[in-house]
């Protein structure tokens, strides 16, 4: 079996440098089309129709943004042959681009700013070089085009809803790393990125003229001290050796100068990398404003709207990556960066972990010598000669974890 995976490692190298020139055309197509979240109507179904062309098993949402496809063997039984899957999001972001390329944006105020156009492309060809090899695969290879990553509530959930995750065994995804340089790839065991909480409080107090604040509970007043209230709190409520971030960015309240109004409204985030501390979060904000209101006389409402949890890395998926991207880059030396800490950045993958194991990977898209334009910047751009190593590393990763759940299988049978 790992005679052959090497075997089917190098025909997956030689289809994806074989077909770099239309993979790059099909990423500029995408980068000069981009759509924002829930929107990526034509995206889908552009996808759809390159993917029955390559013989996927297509399913889109009845909305018509994302969908499912499975690339599935001549002889395939699901109670005999695993699953593994491939995830990619879609969706664009309202930045009005400034980079002055030929393949700029067309859509005024759009642009893909993250590298979704990049995710899209990397996991076409990996899907290509895959489908090339449709009859050789040892279980199911499906794909994931998700649409809305970009926005909360996210589309994860959805696709979950429409049944990504069935009989899937383990997943895999990437992400642009613009401070990484091509060839590179960031690899991370454990908590890759955050999760992202966010919440609302309304602020209760009593309204009346600012001549007289001794007639009134002042909600911005009281609004002022749970801000720093909750900007302490977190060094004292969880593990310092723990990152939790939370951000306050929004604070609304009053019509007029002379007026003390009756509410005011304040809104943050709050992200952490471990369930324990997420779960901790909505008592830590009650408890700060319990506090704070009751001090001033003051009442408060709060709404917390649950994002992405964290991303938990597996390490057996790790694992094959790594040996993946030294089969494909070189020695792990020089084509691994090992990266020693969690973005506090969320991202709705983890959705999936929650129901397989997986993992992301950095692809380093920084082109030598050009200047750093980071995620969701309007002069972000890559070097194209990372669709090559994104494409080829999802390829072999997907197939080797195919190859080792089916082992797993024939052991359990034997």
């Amino acid at each position: 079996m790992t005679v052959k995976f090497s075997e089917q490692l190098g025909k997956i190298g030689v289809h994806v440098s074989e077909n770099m020139d239309d993979l790059v055309k099909m990423r500029r197509h995408f980068h000069q089309h981009p759509e924002l979240s829930r929107h990526e109507f034509k995206t889908t179904a552009l996808l759809s129709e390159r993917l029955r062309e390559l013989g996927f098993e297509v399913r889109v949402r009845p909305e018509g943004v994302g969908l499912i496809a499975d690339l599935v063997p001549a002889d395939f039984d699901v109670m005999v042959h695993p699953t593994v899957a491939i995830r990619a999001d879609m969706d664009a972001l309202p930045i009005q681009e400034a980079n002055t390329v030929d393949y700029c944006s067309r859509e005024n105020g759009v642009m893909h700013a993250c590298g979704h156009d990049v995710h899209i492309t990397c996991t076409f060809g990996a899907l290509s070089a895959l489908a090339a090899m449709k009859d050789e695969l040892p279980g199911r290879i499906r794909i994931i085009y998700q649409h809305a990553e970009e926005v909360a509530p996210s589309g994860a959930p959805e696709m979950i809803a429409f049944g990504a995750m069935e009989d899937v065994e383990a997943i895999v995804a990437l992400h642009c790393d613009p401070e990484l340089p091509v060839g590179t790839i960031g690899l991370k065991k454990g908590p890759l990125c955050a999760s992202f909480d966010r919440f609302i409080y309304t602020i209760k107090g009593v309204g009346g003229h600012g001549a007289r604040p001794h007639h009134c509970v002042d909600p911005v007043f009281v609004g002022v001290q749970l801000c720093q209230a909750l900007y302490q709190v977190t060094g004292r409520t969880f593990d310092a050796r723990e990152p939790v971030v939370l951000s306050l960015g929004e604070f609304r309240a009053g019509h007029a100068p002379n007026v003390i109004p009756e509410t005011a409204h304040l809104s943050g985030s709050v992200r952490t990398v471990s369930n324990e501390s997420r779960a901790r979060v909505e008592d830590m904000l009650n408890r700060m404003a319990e506090g704070v209101c009751a001090m001033y006389g003051a009442s408060y409402e709060l709404d917390l709207y649950r994002g992405a949890p964290a991303i938990i890395n597996d390490d057996e998926v790790i694992n094959v990556l790594r040996d993946v991207v030294v089969e494909r880059l070189g020695p792990e030396s020089k084509s691994i960066t090992w990266l020693k800490l969690p973005s506090m950045g969320s991202e709705d993958f983890s959705c999936y972990l929650s129901h397989a194991p997986g993992a992301m990977f950095r692809l380093g898209v920084r082109r030598e010598g050009a200047p750093v334009h980071l995620l969701h910047s309007d002069r972000f751009n890559v070097d194209e000669e990372a669709i090559g190593h994104g494409a080829h590393i999802l390829a072999g990763a997907a197939l080797r974890m195919l190859h080792r759940r089916a082992e797993a299988r024939e052991d359990v049978i034997l």
